[in-house]
């Protein structure tokens, strides 16, 4: 492998560790070992480490007393109300992102939203769509133009969103993810706060619902939370929608 900045070999594997967490090849309980991660991604230890720090923290890996990371067990309850906090965050940054959002900035977020449309409409890389949510996502954000707000959303973010990522596997959420946006990026650039704030609230609960609705009602595994190998690059940077 070419040798690539720290952070960016850290990237790797923790998309690398993520991948595999979800689609089963690494079940909760499952040591991770720093050595065989280096070797199968030809990198030094150090952004290994560095990838199950950043993993630890997200909650997807968890430190035991001798100090090795192994898979956390999954937790429904945890899981949801991380969503139901991001949910009244993110509402509030689209309510406000509405009235203090420039033309250009609202007709910049709408660009984004065509041009994910364009990508399902043609069957594209679901890797460029999910790129294009995160934008989507960080653009309201970031319009709200309150710094308290913009830090601790981010904050909660980080948390969730291996998480808000794989969501997209549950059948048929990648169609509503779309519809949900459409519905956001309509009442913002038409100047409706309220609206705004229902639908972005609605729009990241429903991510947390979908994703423990299907794990409990269809007592899904990790593994089935991921429908079919390849649909999601192992090699990408962080992306959410």
């Amino acid at each position: 492998m070419t040798s690539k900045p720290n952070t960016t070999q850290a990237a790797l594997v923790r998309r690398g560790i993520e991948q595999s967490i979800f689609n089963g090849d690494l079940a909760p309980g499952t040591a991770i070992e720093e050595g065989r991660l280096a070797s199968v991604y030809g990198v030094s230890r150090t952004p290994v480490r560095e990838a199950i720090a950043n993993l630890v923290q997200v909650g997807l890996l968890t430190k035991l007393a001798h100090r090795r990371a192994v898979v956390s067990q999954l937790d429904p309850g945890n899981l949801l109300e991380l969503f139901e906090a991001l949910a009244e965050m993110e509402g509030l940054a689209a309510k406000l992102a509405t009235i203090r959002m420039s033309p250009s900035e609202k007709t910049a977020l709408l660009d984004i939203h065509n041009q994910a449309a364009d990508i399902l409409s043609t069957d594209g890389d679901i890797n460029d769509y999910a790129v294009l949510g995160e934008r989507f996502h960080q653009s309201v954000l970031e319009g709200c133009r309150n710094r308290v707000l913009i830090e601790a959303t981010a904050a909660l973010s980080i948390r969730v969103y291996p998480y808000r990522r794989y969501q997209i596997a549950v059948p048929e959420r990648l169609q509503g993810n779309q519809r949900d946006h459409q519905v956001i990026v309509d009442a913002i650039t038409s100047g409706d706060s309220g609206a705004a704030y229902d639908a972005m609230r609605g729009h990241t609960a429903e991510q947390g619902d979908a994703l423990v609705r299907f794990i409990l009602l269809n007592k899904a595994s990790y593994k089935e939370l991921h429908r079919s190998p390849g649909v999601i690059g192992a090699a990408e940077p962080r992306i959410a929608v």
